[in-house]
């Protein structure tokens, strides 16, 4: 039993270690847009030294109205915007150079008639 004490302890310090570097490299989001809720929903990601770069995958898919985003690097430049409605949904991935700071993506429904769902993701690179 003696043995077998370390053993188990490292084991869970090893699991723990990795469920945190995998926190820490990706976040996501899933959410349903209401006709009438006012949007201006804001995202944080944070690249850090030792990442080579971020991804980003964005599902936006609207029934009605208009939503716009954009995601500014931690200079505040924007790097990505664009716009959905229902006729045209947003589905795509992109990735980034590395900068290392608070990534910021928005959010904002145009019109407040928006309904749909999103789903976002970041990952280091």
């Amino acid at each position: 039993m003696k043995r077998k004490f370390p053993i188990l302890i490292i084991m869970v310090s090893l699991i723990f270690g990795m469920t945190g570097c995998i926190i820490r490299n990706q976040s996501s989001a899933h959410n349903t847009i209401t006709e009438g809720q006012k949007i201006t929903d804001t995202y944080i990601y944070t690249v850090e030294d030792d990442f080579n770069g971020m991804k980003l995958e964005i599902n936006l898919a609207l029934t009605k109205g208009e939503v716009e985003f954009e995601l500014k690097d931690p200079n505040g430049v924007i790097k990505w915007d664009g716009k959905a409605t229902s006729e045209k949904s947003i589905n795509e991935i992109r990735e980034f150079e590395k900068i290392v700071g608070e990534w910021t993506l928005i959010f904002k429904s145009i019109d407040n008639t928006g309904e749909g769902k999103l789903e976002l993701q970041f990952n280091r690179l």
